[in-house]
């Protein structure tokens, strides 16, 4: 059985609020590379591996206003000293938020009832988490570090965890309404179902009880929500990135962050996720996210990815063998 590593309300400012195409909340990628990077910071006499997360939101403000009191929001961004000249320094726009979450952090590799491995791995993430940031945020504190090694006490943590929502995967629902949409049109994309999840539709209702002698007299109506294609608290949210060009060999592209690893350049993808209340969470495994990688897809995901599912971006073919993933590399 899974082991996880509970980080209770983990509180964090000015988190990054946009994620490819959509804002609210950070990837699900922020997570999965804030496990990684601790993971990577442990030490090797515990002989661990941190691998997937569940991501509980609890609070969260994302940093907007409305210029005029009422209409379209927009992001409230920093203020920063003038130039040498006195004149206003130009800025590059980020959307910002706070926000508490929990993370519940899958456990590779420690055997059950092994309490001195386990009391060294929460210390160590007790100092290491703090000096980390999430999602490009200042972590300010965090609740409590525990870990949860059998199923008693990972539900036991799950009630704890309430109020919150937990983020999970609904990549289904996108392939199910885009094969919905085919059947209408044969020309209807990945994108134009993903968009139906992310857009709040009206329609007008008219009303059968007036009808007008001249066509070009208004009718009266009733505005009404189109409701998404499927019930739930939907979102559009950005899963991970897709190649679009060749994996080019450690050192063959200049100017990389790392030159002795394999580069690829990629766009984002996207998919569909639903927020659902805790209780509602039957196992911690069935919103955990991990990473799937087989090229050109690198995806964050609760089940294995496939191929048909994520926006696709236009990929350069090749015929290059080296597209082996590990994350380890990054």
């Amino acid at each position: 059985m899974a082991q996880y590593l509970l980080l209770k309300h983990i509180e964090v400012q000015n988190a990054n609020a946009v994620a490819g195409l959509t804002y609210g909340f950070p990837a699900i990628t922020h997570f999965l590379g804030f496990a990684h990077a601790l993971s990577r910071q442990l030490s090797d006499a515990l002989g661990l591996r941190l691998g997937g997360v569940t991501v509980v939101s609890h609070k969260n403000n994302v940093h907007v206003r409305q210029p005029t009191g009422w209409g379209d929001y927009v992001f409230a961004l920093t203020r920063n000293p003038v130039t040498a000249k006195g004149e206003t320094a130009p800025i590059n726009e980020e959307g910002r938020m706070n926000m508490q979450v929990s993370l519940l952090v899958e456990v590779e590799g420690l055997i059950a009832g092994d309490k001195a491995t386990a009391a060294q791995l929460i210390a160590e993430v007790k100092d290491l988490a703090p000096q980390r940031r999430l999602a490009g945020g200042q972590i300010l504190t965090i609740g409590e570090v525990e870990l949860l090694a059998d199923a008693s006490m990972q539900k036991k943590a799950l009630r704890r965890l309430m109020p919150g929502f937990v983020l999970c995967d609904r990549h289904d629902y996108l392939a199910q309404y885009h094969q919905q949409l085919l059947q209408h049109n044969a020309q209807a994309s990945l994108f134009d179902a993903w968009c139906e999840f992310a857009m709040l539709t009206y329609h007008a209702v008219a009303d059968d009880e007036h009808v007008p002698d001249d066509e070009n007299q208004p009718i009266p109506a009733q505005w009404q929500r189109v409701p998404k294609p499927k019930p739930g608290y939907l979102v559009p949210i950005m899963t991970g990135y897709r190649a679009i060009s060749p994996c080019y060999a450690a050192g063959e592209v200049a100017n990389v962050r790392d030159p002795e690893v394999p580069v690829s350049f990629v766009e984002a993808a996207y998919s569909v996720g639903e927020w659902r209340s805790v209780h509602r969470l039957k196992d911690i495994d069935d919103a955990c996210w991990r990473y799937h990688g087989d090229y050109p897809w690198y995806l964050a995901r609760v089940v294995a990815a496939t191929h048909d599912e994520p926006i696709e971006p236009d990929v350069v073919p090749t015929t290059d063998d080296n597209t082996d993933f590990d994350p380890d590399f990054l």
